[in-house]
């Protein structure tokens, strides 16, 4: 008897010391400050695959978004980099995850996204600037062909805000777009039960173009919008936005 309790002991002793090694063999989590060092250095790969094109291959050049949050960045790739390039940033992006998922850990609060101003960076073209390919965006065109393209982009805008049609007020939002000076705004409606995604980027490039306009016509000064949007109605079939003055 006594021989089988010390072999039990000696069983449970062993699978005890087992358990306990494991434990102390458990992978340590990485911090947020590791994972962002990763995606950095990830995002150095990036940087690197799509840095310092010749001229000569613009031909084989598209534009890539790479898009987080209420931002987008755009990067010059050529064909034979593209499942490259798409890798690293399905790489990238997965080590972002990673971090937020730490932080959250960490017990830092991680705010979703929220575009109050569509005004996001949008890609216009490609072109050849000292030797290398460039994406130019409405964050880096010149202010020159900027102005021009601001008017035409708030035409375009209009044009679709005056086809909208509507049955009831319901599911119909509104979104500012810049005027003269920074803050000083007028809004739109657009129908988010419907893709209005083209409409988006319009009012995004239109939004960049002219912020960068009014910032170059300088001093760049702000103003404190005296009306807000009490509520979206559906009057004679057009959705009308009714303003009411702050208080």
């Amino acid at each position: 008897m006594k021989s089988n309790l010390n072999s039990v002991f000696k069983s449970l002793t062993i699978v005890l010391s087992i358990a306990l090694f494991c434990l102390g063999c458990k992978k340590k989590e990485r911090s947020s400050t590791e994972w962002g060092e990763l995606a950095t250095a990830k995002m150095n790969e990036i940087t690197v695959l799509t840095a310092n094109i010749p001229c000569g291959q613009l031909t084989d050049v598209s534009i890539q978004e790479m898009a987080s949050g209420c931002s987008a960045t755009y990067y010059p790739v050529k064909v034979s980099d593209q499942a490259k390039f798409e890798q690293l940033r399905k790489e990238y992006f997965d080590l972002l995850s990673e971090q937020t998922k730490a932080m959250t850990r960490e017990g830092y609060i991680v705010d979703p996204c929220f575009e109050s101003l569509w005004i996001a960076e949008q890609p216009i073209r490609l072109e050849c600037n000292t030797g290398k390919v460039k994406v130019i965006t409405s964050a880096n065109m010149s202010i020159d062909e900027a102005k021009p393209l601001a008017a035409k982009t708030y035409l375009e805008i209009m044009a679709i805000v005056n086809a909208q049609t509507c049955t009831s007020a319901s599911s119909w939002a509104y979104t500012p777009l810049i005027k003269d000076r920074l803050m000083d705004v007028e809004y739109i409606t657009y129908l988010q039960a419907q893709d209005y995604t083209v409409l988006k980027k319009k009012v995004a490039l239109y939004n960049r173009l002219k912020a960068r306009i009014i910032q170059a016509d300088g001093p760049a000064t702000a103003v404190e919008p005296q009306t807000k949007v009490e509520r979206i109605d559906c009057i004679n079939g057009k959705p009308v936005i009714k303003l009411t003055t702050k208080q």
